[in-house]
């Protein structure tokens, strides 16, 4: 994505052109992420789901493809960082756009629909990185069954991990090693009692997949539920229900529907008790990728109707996130942030990865989802992503 955005930031294509973003997800959201930081503030963002339109992303609004209708080749630009760059700028041309629709984001970075030697280069050069990054995680770990967590999402390596000793015990696979991308992805693995992760770029990670494929490597577990690579079984969706915590179970690892997680056991406690006041301190976690964001307001709001009930109000950030108006920032690392909802007494998180990690808290925990369905499926992203035992508070 950056390669394809950068190259034209360093050409001025955006200079005097509204930059549409077509397609409401995490990678759209990176994309504007990088845009901002570099001055460049898109337009909007296009969506097909009308729950989505009026809403927005760091202001800006998301609304309707059709607004494409008002804008022309050379005052406009598109830019699509989801699997269906085809049907989107399909619709676009429909529409009867003629102005540059760039394709920001690869999913399927070695799947590449052209014969140029220059093509047939570059997926040449990758997987023979990936063949050495294989190499290299084979010579450590010669006759343990791979596990590769190929997303950077915090839930998934979670689930994977949660599943993964019923499927060793199916499977009779004795010793694991799990190889996941990025080092939140590392501190979430390293929460269950496996050996010690191994942590990886996601561009090593495309590679690494890749070269499993090409190679056909034995003994290894691709444990994701909807990467390009695998058989695309969030597919499944399009027909009948599935939610994500059974993909996991039954999906990805072929287990049956009574198979149970087992959950991490290597939490650490919270070392700085006075952050909290116990069992009268809320902990929001108003910050994730996977779902639509609501706006500051709703969280505001929120957080009063808590402190007027005379809890202290605490917002859980990492990095440059900044706590909700009114309210006090708690960072922790993730190994202990398990105590620290459980001393608190309260967690109120919009879906995220965190969730998830939260799921088996000792403590008060509500899920905030948005009212809209998830993906393209006919399906709300309440259902599919349902935490059990939760409370479940929805925003339009």
């Amino acid at each position: 994505m950056i390669l394809a955005l950068d190259a034209r930031l360093e050409t001025g294509a955006f200079n005097g052109r509204f930059a549409f973003l077509f397609g409401h997800c995490n990678a759209t959201a990176e994309m504007a992420d990088y845009l901002l930081a570099r001055g460049v503030a898109p337009a909007a963002i296009l969506d097909n789901n009308v729950s989505k339109q009026g809403g927005a992303y760091r202001n800006i609004p998301i609304v309707t493809p059709e607004i494409i209708k008002n804008h022309s080749a050379q005052n406009s630009i598109v830019l699509i960082a989801t699997r269906f760059f085809s049907e989107m700028s399909a619709q676009l041309r429909q529409f009867g756009y003629g102005g540059e629709i760039v394709q920001a984001v690869n999913y399927d970075t070695f799947t590449e629909f052209s014969l140029s030697e220059e093509t047939f280069s570059r997926m040449t050069n990758r997987m023979l990185r990936g063949a050495e990054s294989l190499k290299r995680i084979r010579a450590l770990y010669p006759a343990h069954h791979l596990v590769i967590c190929p997303s950077s999402a915090l839930g998934d390596v979670y689930w994977a991990m949660a599943f993964l000793p019923a499927f060793c015990a199916k499977r009779d696979i004795g010793k694991t090693a799990v190889i996941v991308a990025g080092s939140g992805c590392r501190q979430v693995a390293g929460l269950f009692s496996v050996n010690e992760p191994v942590q990886i770029t996601s561009s090593e990670m495309d590679e690494l997949v890749q070269a499993v494929i090409f190679t056909r490597e034995e003994n290894c577990t691709i444990a994701h539920h909807d990467r390009p690579y695998t058989d695309s079984i969030i597919n499944y969706l399009n027909g009948r229900f599935l939610p994500f915590i059974d993909y996991y179970r039954c999906a990805v690892f072929g287990l049956e529907q009574d198979a149970m997680p087992t959950y991490p056991s290597c939490f650490q406690a919270l070392k700085e008790t006075a952050l909290l006041i116990k069992g009268k301190t809320a902990v929001f976690a108003p910050y994730a990728k996977s779902v639509f964001q609501p706006p500051p307001a709703f969280w505001e709001q929120l957080a009063n109707e808590w402190q007027s009930k005379g809890f202290l109000v605490l917002t859980s950030v990492n990095g440059n996130e900044q706590p909700i108006r009114g309210t006090q920032p708690l960072s922790l690392p993730l190994n202990q942030m398990k105590s620290a909802v459980e001393s608190a007494g309260v967690f109120i998180g919009l879906r995220s990865g965190l969730c998830d990690i939260l799921y088996d808290a000792n403590c008060r925990k509500i899920v905030v989802f948005p009212d809209s369905f998830y993906s393209t499926t006919p399906f709300k992203a309440a259902e599919f992503f349902a935490l059990p035992g939760w409370e479940t508070l929805l925003y339009k």
